[in-house]
């Protein structure tokens, strides 16, 4: 089925300069029409539904689902009143950073330029004031965001800050060499700063960032010897050497973290944190287990007598690295034992509350994420209170398509990697959607990946794959099973991603230009080419190959089981360049092409199999059951005209739809009616065409005769429907006898079953000829319900 999105991005083949011209032309034909007037909607479980003024007219609409990765809130310092943050804007736009007290309060602090820890500096750490610089002048403004109050702290010249603790500021000195040689200690006093300068112990000297945790009255310094660490009293200038018990003598890896009880520290690559008493940190060291999260590296934190950990994500060594969520965050008790986890997943900030308690980031995925604060309980356990909820964001969707019920979206980033997710979808007086669930992965971007719902539960797609140079047909079916072939042995760019041209059931139709291929994804021994052919036109309808011979005005059905062909001749004597089949309808397109001896307004038409008479139409579209969908990309709108009687109707909007580059947002459903389309925002939209549809039928069958019975196998029959079924149940009978009724399992617009050659009780049948029954009902209600007969010969393997 050549589509109007698949000819405005075909640009191969022999008639590529022409076609562009024509389709430019084409533009400018009148487009058909479906309205469906804008109402209320009424939500349900599955999304919203809307009705349009009639029983007939009831539509779906789904919202985008949310982003895998959350909306990023990094956190920057936390204090007893509250926490610093700046959230993640929507377009882009530099963050503003917030002030969030505990009561809920929200205030912007301007000029604020803190670094969060590991970077160059540790600022606004331990309690609720804020450095802000002041320009360039060395004068910082010590602000208290929650009152409002401030005290200006000027840095002397010569001096580099590097923490910042309440009122406090500390800031080094270099020697001739520019080594860090000191530690000072800035405090205003009377309107005056003053400086309390700390000397590195004997032998040792300060890291290039020697500031790794504190809080208003303590830090945590390291020296460029990592196997000694340093506790600071900010009150009296007095450091006490610690021995970190770290494995590796280099200092930059060296994390702490400062409770009002505990200090902690851990080296990168170690399996343990130490923790000593705060009043006693050259007294005993309890090494606690930091426990794995693969590759991540653990961020530590302290919470009552727990040691927090987060992670940090480790560095990426794939090229399309699947996108996270965040690590778990887990406490594990100093005292020892086992960790437990808090949450699923969290970012790597952990910021220590002076009182007790840190603040981080996190939840079970984006849509539980939320700033939390962890305390512990009366029982001493930590526990979590949610500080202030961050919102997910909806994903980002470039593909969809309908089949047999069965909407696929293609989505960029709900899922770790790009997917297709599908979910069974049913119209009429009560619209509801199924669950979401992942089909398979989809290719980045939009050349590549569009998709097609084969009316079975499966998808079909193209993916170009690099290390042969080949565009590669990808089938997932709706049992999960994953099959691909290259359709041509030859290398191709990899921007083009646009041959896919049709699929129904097991077949596909592939190709550019006047070349087209078949793909049989169900031939013995694995996917293969069943069909060469030099034409566009080429659609597929069951296991009907519809295509032609090139003579203008003719068109022919080649069934792909036994390779009979039966010719018809429609109402122009131009050469069919597109066909598109929906059981009795044929859509027939000579593409604007010069017509000879034709009717040169109609060179294309809807051609009747049951009555042999054409149907003219206003405008090229693409069909469905006995109407036709049209795109007007010039007006923004997509519009319907129901052709079911023989004759167009008025047209009629179904929506105002701008057109987009590079991806196919809307669909007919030709094994079932509806139509869907997708707006930029992920929203989905499902109507159904008001059209009466065919009756139930079948367009193709795979019921094998004999069946041998062997241990671990079934026979497996399969028939694929004109539209989807209800209720169908295969009975198995010797003679008059039935010996098993059986459900058959529906996906789409295809039903199949599986029997073992058994009895319900788990008795195998002799060995012998029996007879089969399936009965299904229409699942929209309309026409008759189908029963189809056949036999089956049961013999014993070894």
């Amino acid at each position: 089925m050549r589509t109007e999105f698949e000819r405005t991005h075909d640009m191969t083949g022999r008639s590529t300069a022409r076609r562009l011209a024509l389709l430019a032309a084409l533009a400018t034909v009148p487009a058909l029409t479906l309205a469906l007037p804008a109402t209320a909607h009424a939500e349900n479980a599955a999304g919203t539904a809307g009705t349009t003024g009639t029983a007939e007219a009831t539509a779906l609409t789904l919202p985008a689902p949310a982003k895998y990765v959350p909306v990023q809130d990094t956190l920057y310092a936390a204090g007893d009143t509250g926490y610093l943050h700046r959230r993640e804007t929507t377009d882009g736009s530099a963050a503003t950073y917030q002030w969030h007290g505990y009561d809920g309060t929200e205030r912007t602090v301007d000029g604020f330029t803190g670094k969060v820890p590991g970077q160059q500096g540790y600022y606004g750490a331990g309690t609720d004031i804020l450095p802000v610089p002041i320009g360039v002048s060395g004068v910082v403004e010590l602000r208290d965001p929650a009152t409002g109050t401030s005290t200006q702290l000027t840095v002397p010249e010569g001096q580099s800050t590097v923490g910042s603790f309440g009122t406090t500021v500390l800031t080094t000195s270099y020697n001739d060499v520019w080594q860090i040689d000191k530690l000072h200690i800035l405090r205003v006093r009377d309107g005056v700063t003053t400086d309390t300068v700390v000397d590195p112990p004997e032998g040792l000297r300060f890291d290039q960032y020697p500031v790794v945790a504190g809080d208003g009255a303590v830090a945590v310094v390291r020296f460029t010897r990592g196997h000694t660490i340093g506790v600071l009293d900010l009150t009296t200038g007095t450091l006490t050497p610690v021995a970190s018990g770290v494995a590796v003598d280099a200092s930059w890896n060296i994390q702490a973290a400062v409770s009002p009880t505990h200090i902690a520290w851990y080296q990168q690559g170690m399996s343990t944190a130490r923790v000593v008493r705060r009043d006693d940190p050259t007294g005993a060291q309890t090494s606690v287990a930091v426990p794995s999260s693969g590759a991540d590296i653990p961020v530590v934190g302290l919470a009552g007598d727990w040691l927090l950990t987060s992670y940090r994500p480790a560095a990426a060594t794939e090229q399309n690295p699947p996108l996270r969520a965040g690590g778990p965050l887990k406490a594990t008790p100093v005292s020892g034992g086992s960790p437990v986890t808090l949450l699923a997943a969290a970012q790597p900030d952990l910021f220590q509350i002076p009182g007790g308690g840190a603040v981080t980031v996190g939840g079970a995925d984006a849509g539980d994420w939320a700033v939390r604060r962890v305390e512990t309980g009366a029982d001493g356990a930590p526990t979590l209170r949610t500080l202030s909820e961050v919102p997910a964001r909806p994903a980002v969707l470039r593909g969809i398509a309908l089949g047999g019920g069965q909407l696929v979206t293609k989505e960029e980033d709900s899922a770790p990697r790009p997917a297709y997710q599908t979910r069974k979808v049913t119209l009429g007086a009560a619209p509801a959607a199924g669950p979401r669930s992942e089909v398979t992965t989809a290719p980045l971007g939009d050349s590549y990946g569009q998709p097609l719902a084969a009316g079975d539960g499966s998808v079909v797609h193209v993916r170009h794959d690099d290390a042969t140079q080949r565009d590669l047909i990808v089938r997932a079916a709706a049992d999960g099973t994953r099959a691909e072939i290259a359709p041509f042995d030859r290398a191709v760019p990899p921007t083009s991603g646009r041959g896919l041209r049709d699929a129904a059931g097991r077949y596909a139709v592939y190709g550019g230009g006047d070349e087209r291929v078949v793909v049989d994804f169900g031939a013995p021994g694995g996917p293969a080419v069943v069909q060469r052919l030099s034409t566009p036109a080429a659609s597929l309808w069951g296991s009907t190959l519809w295509t032609t011979d090139g003579t203008g005005g003719r068109i022919e059905a080649r069934d792909l089981a036994t390779g009979q062909v039966t010719p018809y001749t429609v109402g122009a004597s131009c050469q069919i360049r597109d066909v598109q089949t929906v059981g009795r309808w044929v859509y027939w397109d000579c593409l604007g092409q010069d017509i000879v001896g034709g009717d040169p307004a109609t060179p294309f038409g809807v051609y009747d199999l049951e009555t042999g008479a054409d149907v003219t139409l206003p405008a090229r579209g693409r069909l469905g059951d006995g109407f036709v969908v049209n795109h007007d990309t010039d007006a923004g709108l997509l519009r319907l005209t129901d052709f079911h009687t023989g004759t167009a109707g008025a047209p009629r909007t179904l929506t105002a739809l701008p057109s987009v580059p590079g991806w196919k947002n809307y669909d007919v459903d030709k094994f079932g009616g509806g139509i869907a389309w997708l707006e930029t925002n992920g929203t989905a939209h499902v109507v159904p065409s008001g059209v009466p549809a065919q009756p139930l039928t079948v367009t193709a069958a795979q019921a094998p005769a004999t069946y041998t019975r062997t241990a671990g196998t079934t026979w497996t029959p399969a028939w694929q429907l004109s539209k989807p079924a209800t209720g169908a149940q295969l009975v198995i009978k010797r003679k008059t006898k039935t010996l098993r009724t059986l459900d058959a399992r529906a996906a789409g617009a295809a039903l199949t079953a599986a029997w073992d050659g058994t009895l319900a009780d788990g008795t195998r049948v002799p060995a012998g000829t029996y007879t089969w029954e399936l009965t299904a009902a229409p699942e929209d209600g309309t026409g008759a319900g189908i029963t189809l007969t056949g036999s089956l010969t049961v013999t014993d393997g070894a």
